[in-house]
């Protein structure tokens, strides 16, 4: 991962490039310290770091902000460059060898100058002292930089931290195994936490490797989080086997709060294979192993789920899925867990938004809102995905397609299956409401072919319904019975209780239609058997 601010965190060879010309070699030697420090630099590290005198020094600064490669900052304390690519290139002139004496240097001045040191210094020293290869110091400031930026939910920042480590470990001769499993744990973690899934699923499996059979509780929670990773991407029976897995790991460790959550899980997949009430039986069961249990972040997970299966139970017990999701939103909100509240904001915004889609809208934007806490783009695209329908009640037709289409780019990148099959199921509603018959066809057969690539019956079912409402609108009667039929075949409207009303409508508006056909084409045939006339 690139360093922010010195160049690069490197690792391989690599050319140097010609100093910027027309300076001397004391202010060659000035900036290259400067430019490893970053863009801006303090005075008196500078000074440490080159162990010089610093009234020849300063009088070296001040030439330097008079022929404006540099800016003093106010105080007199602090400078910088006044243009970044000259500090990349006096940076980019620099050997591998000489960067490392300068980084090295610059990280013991730091902790000459702030001894202890204090937490604000961690990134820095785990920075310099990593460039400077001093591997103890190195990994020590990196994990602490690491832990330090993930409790303050900065991901992306302790990915940084926490992949330095992992190089200085494969750089020292000692046996870390058990260290290894554990940052890769964590940055498979944090990856996953921020909608990577591909990176996260890698690191769960150098976990996995380094883990071996020595650490069955470690192992059983790298299997189930591979697991969940897979139920994302839909591969539901690889799922299943890494949580039956998992499951056995955590009866034989004697760890109930390990067996709910793979309960959690399976009531995740039975929910995707639109068994409602199967998955409500594997929540209820992994809410009888957690009693007494009061993690917050568990419970509001569990919260979420159980509200799914009531929310598809049918209207009589919609209320009942609204509690669950509003006991989520108060455990979740209170930890923090900004990822599983979004999610429980999206769907209590689902449950409300049917009857009240201004309210849904309003849950869809705190839904928004804590993504972006925590880092999580497939989330956000999601709330911009479910308001579609909300907007579209509403009368809201080019909002809607804004926020459909910008959820198709959020999503896109994250090659989101599940995601992309809602976006062309949107994109044939939206296409509907404009009367634009030939798109509309394109989006409802399009979501089919998604869903039945990854079987996902209940989402297919919807989509054929969709499919056949409309075809039933440009009086293409035959094929909008086919459609209504296979959407029968898979469970409409039990998979889809919303759509149950809809769904008896059409199908007597079918069978009104066919009773015509049948009626005109007997009519020639009575015709026949008449007298001619004279």
């Amino acid at each position: 991962m690139p360093d922010r601010e010195g160049g690069g965190d490197r690792v391989e060879e690599r050319p140097t490039r010609s100093p910027p010309v027309d300076l001397t070699t004391e202010e060659h030697r000035i900036l290259a310290y400067a430019s490893a420090i970053g863009s801006d630099f303090d005075f008196q590290l500078l000074v440490a770091a080159m162990a010089a005198n610093e009234e020849e020094l300063s009088e070296h600064l001040e030439a330097l902000v008079h022929r404006g490669i540099l800016i003093e900052r106010l105080g007199g304390d602090r400078f910088g460059f006044t243009e970044e690519e000259f500090r990349a290139r006096i940076y980019r002139s620099l050997t591998e060898s000489r960067l490392r004496v300068l980084h090295r240097k610059i990280a013991e001045a730091l902790e000459s100058i702030r001894p202890g040191p204090p937490p604000e210094l961690y990134s820095d020293l785990g920075r310099h002292y990593f460039l400077g290869k001093v591997t103890p110091k190195s990994l020590d400031f990196n994990r602490r930089a690491g832990e330090q930026a993930r409790r303050a939910e900065e991901p992306e920042r302790a990915i940084h931290h926490f992949e330095r480590v992992l190089l200085d470990l494969s750089a020292t001769p000692e046996n870390h195994d058990r260290e290894d499993a554990s940052i890769t744990e964590a940055l498979g973690d944090l990856y996953y936490s921020i909608g990577n899934f591909p990176a996260a699923d890698r690191y769960y499996g150098q976990a996995l490797e380094k883990a071996g059979t020595r650490e069955p509780g470690l192992t059983a929670r790298l299997l189930l989080a591979r697991s969940e990773i897979a139920r994302d991407n839909l591969a539901v029976e690889a799922a299943a086997r890494g949580a039956l897995e998992a499951r056995r790991l955590f009866e034989s460790a004697g760890d109930p709060v390990g067996v709910a959550t793979t309960h959690r899980l399976m009531a995740r997949l039975a929910f995707h294979r639109g068994d409602y009430q199967g998955s409500l039986d594997e929540n209820m069961f992994a809410l009888e192993l957690l009693e007494g249990n009061r993690d917050p972040r568990l419970i509001g997970r569990l919260a979420i789920d159980m509200g799914n299966s009531f929310a598809q139970l049918g209207p009589d017990v919609k209320s009942v899925a609204i509690e669950w999701y509003e006991r989520a939103v108060v455990q979740l909100r209170g930890v923090s867990d900004w990822l599983e509240l979004s999610r429980a904001y999206h769907n209590l915004a689902v449950a409300v938004g049917e009857n009240h889609p201004q309210d849904g809208l309003d849950y869809l934007t705190k839904a928004r809102e804590a993504a972006d806490r925590g880092h999580d783009p497939r989330s956000a695209g999601w709330s911009l995905l479910t308001g579609v329908e909300m907007r579209l009640a509403l009368g809201q037709m080019d909002e809607a397609e804004r926020d459909n289409e910008q959820a198709f780019r959020l999503l896109q990148r994250l090659a989101d299956p599940l995601g992309l099959e809602q976006v062309e199921l949107n994109r044939g509603e939206i296409a509907e409401r404009r009367g634009q018959w030939e798109e509309a066809e394109r989006g409802y057969s399009g979501a089919v072919e998604r869903c039945r690539k990854f079987s996902l019956s209940a989402d297919e079912a919807e989509a054929l319904f969709r499919l056949a409402r409309l075809r039933s609108k440009v009086r293409d009667w035959g094929g909008a019975r086919e459609a209504f039929l296979q959407s029968e075949r898979l469970g409409l409207p039990e998979v889809r209780p919303n759509l149950a009303k809809a769904f008896g409508e059409l199908k007597r508006a079918l069978a009104l239609a066919e009773a015509a056909n049948d009626s005109l084409a007997s009519k020639p045939a009575e015709d026949a058997s008449e007298d001619p006339p004279l």
